[in-house]
């Protein structure tokens, strides 16, 4: 069983922690996980399994420094088959890795608007 995109305790742990800079990780965050999202899905339709690994692993690294530990799960799946030189991605991998990201986008900019 996968664990939620977004661990709300870890979270609010980061948020706690960092104080006002969370904000600026949280703006980082929601202007680079669609462009990282739109790279792994380029790299697939190009066959570029370099490109494949580097954005799935930096969607990944992103992930640690907001508690998005189910996205980073998703992301990291990508990231192996890149790894193996692969860009045969299952359909329902990247279909799980969009769904995760638009949770994760969701509650980030739920937390800059609230």
């Amino acid at each position: 069983m996968s664990q939620a995109a977004l661990d709300a305790g870890a979270f609010a742990e980061m948020k706690e922690m960092m104080g006002d800079t969370f904000d600026d990780i949280i703006t980082l965050c929601l202007q680079s996980f669609p462009e990282q999202l739109q790279n792994i899905e380029n790299a697939i339709k190009l066959k570029d399994a370099d490109a494949l690994f580097n954005s799935a692993h930096k969607m990944k690294s992103s992930c640690g420094s907001i508690g998005a530990f189910g996205l980073a799960e998703k992301a990291q799946s990508v990231e192996l088959i890149g790894r193996n030189g692969s860009t045969d991605v299952p359909e329902q991998a990247l279909s799980e890795l969009r769904e995760a990201a638009e949770q994760v986008l969701a509650i980030l900019n739920a937390e800059l608007s609230g």
